[in-house]
């Protein structure tokens, strides 16, 4: 057909007839071609992964925890050993054989009959320098002081009494008290300043 169109022997309208069935025929094979499906493209196969396992703590890793609670146990154990080894006893316990806690019947025993007697205190002289007094509660000794008077008193140095020396104050006079919880009583040991000081060593009940 195109051969006639070129050589010119078609007329017009049978030329635009045929110019119209060309361009039919492009849009008809173009729109078959679209209409065509395009195949789709395979997937890929998937390939199911596991779930991911936790892993497990090594053997050194126990090993460290172990050795890391061992350690923290053993130092709260020694804490405590420490502690228990570090509670201090009390030196002065007793006074002529009498502490804290004896019944006035054993304290008048131990002393002698005293000077002044009563159910709140017993009070005894024992020479011009040495005397004591003997407070009860209860019907048990709760507090005992020991005076000493003068140079020749031969009380007790602080270090028999308290364990440890007293730094003294400007006037010479002395006083230092210590607490012992365990035994359930303070001891205080004071000295008056002067040339003929006095020493009082007290012992009482602290609950």
């Amino acid at each position: 057909m195109l051969k006639i169109f070129i050589g010119g022997r078609l007329s017009r309208p049978h030329l635009i007839t045929s110019m119209s069935a060309i361009v039919l025929a492009f849009v008809t094979t173009a729109a078959a071609q679209d209409a065509t499906p395009t195949p789709a493209p395979t997937p890929a196969p998937q390939i199911q992964s596991q779930p991911q396992q936790a892993t497990p703590p090594s053997t050194e890793a126990r090993s460290a925890e172990t050795a890391s609670k061992t350690v923290r146990h053993g130092t709260e154990s020694t804490g405590e050993n420490v502690a228990a080894k570090t509670v201090v006893e009390p030196l002065y316990r007793e006074y002529k054989g009498v502490h804290i806690g004896m019944s006035a019947a054993d304290v008048r025993a131990k002393l002698g009959k005293p000077e002044e007697k009563s159910d709140a205190m017993d009070f005894y002289v024992f020479s011009d320098n040495e005397r004591a007094r003997v407070y009860y509660q209860d019907g048990k000794a709760s507090a005992v002081i020991a005076t000493y008077m003068g140079k020749d008193a031969s009380a007790p140095a602080p270090l028999a009494v308290i364990g440890t020396e007293i730094t003294p104050k400007p006037d010479g006079s002395l006083y230092q008290m210590k607490t012992y919880p365990q035994a359930g009583y303070w001891v205080a040991y004071s000295r008056t300043a002067g040339d003929s000081p006095m020493v009082i060593i007290t012992m009482q009940k602290s609950r």
